[in-house]
């Protein structure tokens, strides 16, 4: 990726990728904090090869250089949608190796390519209201506070709200000049 930044790198998911991305969305620790539709929170096996091969989802993996294992995936869903529209989320596993900016760097990738490939006017992405790392990701791209859903998400049989955002092409390029995310 690119930048001050040259230890990182993003790329799109393989066959060999599949364990590590499927390890992830089984594990609790990670899943209680997405939302894949209907309360769904875990990603199986085989959704998540249907997802590779759609072309409603654009996925990557990234990583430290050096490091062939993925410590992350970055993603935009719903990619079809008719007014040009998506739905970002983003996954990073804290027990594998990483660099600086290397979430940040990724996402925002991951971002302007499909700005430009899909031509998407308006990205979508929400995060727990108590999940601080996550908001802090999120408005450090350029994503703009545009509500929140108050007691609509459940994790170990308590409550919480989503903070809602969105995301213009114009304020990705302004949000990615921030200074660094460390994980």
């Amino acid at each position: 990726m690119g930048g001050e930044s040259g230890s990182c790198w993003l790329r799109e998911p393989d066959g060999n990728d599949v364990s590590d991305i499927a390890a992830w969305l089984a594990d609790p620790g990670i899943i209680r904090w997405f939302d894949f539709g209907q309360g769904r929170q875990a990603l199986p096996v085989l959704a998540l090869r249907l997802m590779m091969q759609s072309g409603r989802h654009r996925l990557r993996v990234f990583g430290s250089k050096g490091h062939n294992v993925p410590s992350g995936l970055v993603a935009v869903s719903d990619l079809t949608h008719a007014f040009g529209t998506g739905s970002f989320w983003v996954l990073r596993d804290s027990r594998r190796p990483a660099c600086t900016d290397m979430t940040r760097l990724a996402s925002t990738e991951i971002l302007r390519d499909v700005f430009e490939t899909h031509r998407l006017h308006s990205i979508t992405a929400w995060a727990v209201d108590s999940n601080v790392r996550s908001r802090r990701l999120l408005e450090r791209i350029g994503f703009r506070l545009i509500g929140l859903q108050r007691d609509c998400h459940v994790m170990h049989g308590s409550r919480f709200g989503r903070v809602l955002y969105d995301l213009l092409p114009s304020d990705l390029s302004s949000g990615s000049r921030s200074a660094g995310d460390r994980a």
